[in-house]
């Protein structure tokens, strides 16, 4: 009966998470938008210790390769993190459009 308890409060903390938005930034949004362009990328943290943010770089390459030869304006960017028991989720979300010239 304890160990079934156990179990089931462990599961219970694993399956639940807390998502925090850290930080949110806007260039001037372009007249027109029909071109929309996204990229996320993430890095995975055991107890938050963070070695590296290149991350953000895979997201950045990622929005480039969607508008080659153009230019990229109106970008919105997202720092969010989910906390799960022991293990940390740093996200990063841009969207832009993206436009000729």
């Amino acid at each position: 009966m304890l160990k079934n308890l156990f179990v089931s409060i462990v599961i219970c903390l694993s399956l639940s998470a807390c998502v925090s938005l850290k930080s949110v930034s806007l260039t001037q949004i372009p007249e027109e938008r029909n071109n929309t362009v996204t990229a996320t990328s993430d890095s995975w943290n055991l107890l938050g210790i963070a070695f590296s943010n290149d991350f953000i770089d895979e997201a950045i390459i990622d929005l480039k390769s969607q508008c080659i030869g153009d230019k990229i304006e109106g970008i919105l960017t997202k720092h969010q993190v989910t906390v799960y028991l022991l293990v940390i989720k740093r996200e990063v979300i841009a969207t832009g459009y993206c436009q000729k010239g």
